[in-house]
């Protein structure tokens, strides 16, 4: 569908990737201008629409690249993770996506919004973007890692993962807004954020109440 745009000279695709990124993570996708988009990026909104025939189209591919890009990089750096410890591993994978998320803060801000905020019309591509990447993260990484014998009979490994990201999204959540606020470096929140995933996973791994025996 877009196979002319993809024959485009990678500099040449990355300078309009750039610019259309920047314009509807700042405007959101009904108040961002497809004059000022082909300005900035220097060509003629005829060959811009040859590219993706309409706005919405141009959205929907803007919107799944970002989401590519920023799950590349996070499954890139999972790969390297080395920990067979479940709670360890989820740690590093929540300091990896954070560090990412903040890499790619414009990014992540437009996917984001997408997905929680669908412009009309759009809310059937959304979900299914939103289930790409739900199945991009797959299970092998932190399922395959949990002990089943380990866990009490109530608790299956899909639920303590659940439980486990839940948790430690709302610490990733905070952090980058702070970040975005200019509240706090790049370095504060790997050291601030470490510090709180490990007494949340203390709290998941061992519970809050003292035992009777």
């Amino acid at each position: 569908m877009y196979a002319n745009f993809e024959k485009l000279p990678e500099e040449k695709k990355q300078a309009i990737l750039s610019v259309c990124i920047e314009e509807f993570s700042d405007t959101g996708f009904e108040k961002t201008s497809t004059d000022r988009i082909t300005s900035r990026a220097g060509i003629s909104k005829g060959i811009l629409f040859h590219y993706f025939k309409n706005k919405k189209n141009l959205f929907l591919y803007i919107v799944d690249y970002c989401r590519q890009q920023i799950g590349d990089q996070i499954m890139k750096e999972i790969k390297e993770v080395r920990t067979e410890d479940f709670f360890e591993r989820v740690k590093e994978v929540i300091l990896i996506k954070q560090r990412v998320q903040i890499e790619y803060y414009r990014e992540t801000q437009l996917v984001t919004y997408a997905v929680l905020h669908p412009p009309a019309g759009m809310e059937e591509e959304m979900k299914h973007l939103l289930q790409k990447n739900v199945d991009y993260y797959s299970e092998e990484y932190l399922n395959k890692l949990l002990d089943k014998d380990l866990l009490q009979e109530h608790a299956s490994p899909e639920k303590v993962v659940n439980l486990t990201m839940m948790a430690l999204e709302q610490i990733t959540n905070k952090y980058v807004q702070e970040y975005q606020a200019n509240t706090i470096s790049l370095a504060e929140i790997q050291q601030k954020a470490s510090l709180e995933i490990d007494e949340y996973l203390k709290l998941i791994k061992y519970g809050c109440m003292q035992s009777d025996t």
